[in-house]
């Protein structure tokens, strides 16, 4: 998709209603939640989890989980 910037991300805490606090490489917090394959697959996120996140274009602060990586 246009505009959508992927980047790497380490999980800092869980949220209320599947949010997860995230820290990007850059040291930048922002908001992620899991998109849709994530979910359906039952991925479990837990803190220090490396995971990829698509920033909004719109919001940097607000992204989705699209992948968990291997640790």
């Amino acid at each position: 998709m246009a505009g959508v910037e992927t980047v790497e991300a380490k999980v800092l805490d869980l949220l209320p209603n599947g949010a997860v606090k995230l820290e990007l490489e850059s040291r930048a917090q922002v908001i992620g939640h899991p998109a849709s394959p994530v979910k359906v697959n039952f991925t479990r996120l837990r803190p220090n989890d490396r995971v990829l996140v698509e920033l909004s274009p719109h919001d940097k602060s607000r992204g989705r989980i699209v992948k968990l990586l291997a640790l």
